[in-house]
């Protein structure tokens, strides 16, 4: 006996029920697993040599044909049930379209029955717009008539005013003859008493423009003087900063009250060096207050709010 006939039975029942368990967990994988009472398998001559691995391997092999069969399986549903829904969606369109078409062609049936019936209403309307023309035109020709006839009345009317114009011009010519002789004497003593006025106005502006350059004059000397006295006193309270050289100099806004007492003191145009500018501006408020006119609207126009030049020696 060969090895072949030794073991070839023992080999193809162990290969018959690896089959046969693989078959029912291939065919009951989606429900759950029923009990299967196994009867008593027949006793198995045992084998001194039994491969293990190919029976292992042709296991592995059905189980992954099975698996690629349900798989296989739901991609055709999947696939049959995606080309159920595009055919679904395709109705829709269509249906969607056919609605659309109906709604359209309802539309347009108003439009049509819409523009006949305002075309019907216009027409109507010209027709009573060429009757109300036709009353206007009518009554047009009437006022014309009744305007011809007052214009017939009021040349008459020209006529005799003319003729009464004509003599009360004859009238007035004479009239107005003596009213001018009396009249030239009247204005030959009026010119008289201008003439004499213009003298006397002339004389008087004459005298106030000199009063005026008088008091330009003096406003002008006042400035200065107070403009000389302020920049004296805000020297006076100057302390040269050690940090700043000779020779700086800026320009100050400063703004007062009446009193001469300083409201605010501002640098405009700086000198380059901070230290000497608010050096200036320190002079300026401890100098406060600064001297002012006299007179108040010297003040109000020239120190309200004035600016100088601040170029201590």
């Amino acid at each position: 006996m060969t090895r072949y006939q030794k073991f070839g039975l023992s080999f193809i029942l162990a290969l018959s029920l690896h089959l046969i368990i693989l078959a029912a967990f291939g065919l009951n994988i989606t429900h759950e697993p029923e009990l299967i009472k196994q009867k008593p398998l027949p006793e198995i001559i045992k084998a001194s040599i039994l491969d293990d691995s190919k029976i292992q391997q042709e296991a592995n092999r059905l189980k992954v044909k099975e698996q690629n069969k349900r798989i296989a399986q739901t991609k055709k549903q999947q696939q049959l049930e995606k080309n159920r829904k595009k055919e679904q969606k395709l109705l829709a369109n269509i249906k969607r379209k056919r609605q659309q078409e109906q709604e359209k062609s309802r539309i347009l049936a108003e439009n049509r029955k819409k523009q006949a019936k305002e075309q019907q209403q216009k027409l109507a309307e010209l027709k009573q717009q060429k009757v109300l023309e036709a009353a206007h035109l009518a009554k047009i020709k009437q006022q014309k008539a009744i305007e011809f006839a007052r214009l017939e009345k009021l040349k008459q009317n020209k006529i005799l005013e003319k003729k009464r114009q004509d003599d009360l011009k004859k009238a007035e010519d004479k009239k107005r003859k003596l009213a001018q002789q009396a009249k030239k004497k009247q204005q030959q003593a009026l010119l008289e008493k201008q003439q004499r006025d213009a003298a006397e106005k002339l004389a008087q502006i004459k005298r106030q423009t000199l009063a005026a350059q008088a008091q330009i004059a003096q406003n002008k000397k006042t400035t200065i003087s107070v403009t000389a006295a302020i920049q004296q006193k805000v020297n006076s309270k100057w302390i040269r900063p050690l940090s700043s050289s000779k020779g700086l100099a800026c320009t100050v806004r400063v703004k007062l009250l009446p009193s001469g007492d300083v409201m605010d003191v501002q640098v405009i145009k700086g000198s380059g060096d901070s230290a000497f500018d608010n050096s200036a501006e320190n002079a300026v408020r401890k100098a406060s207050p600064l001297p002012v006119p006299k007179s108040r609207a010297l003040f109000s126009k020239n120190f309200r709010s004035f600016t100088f030049n601040f170029n201590p020696k």
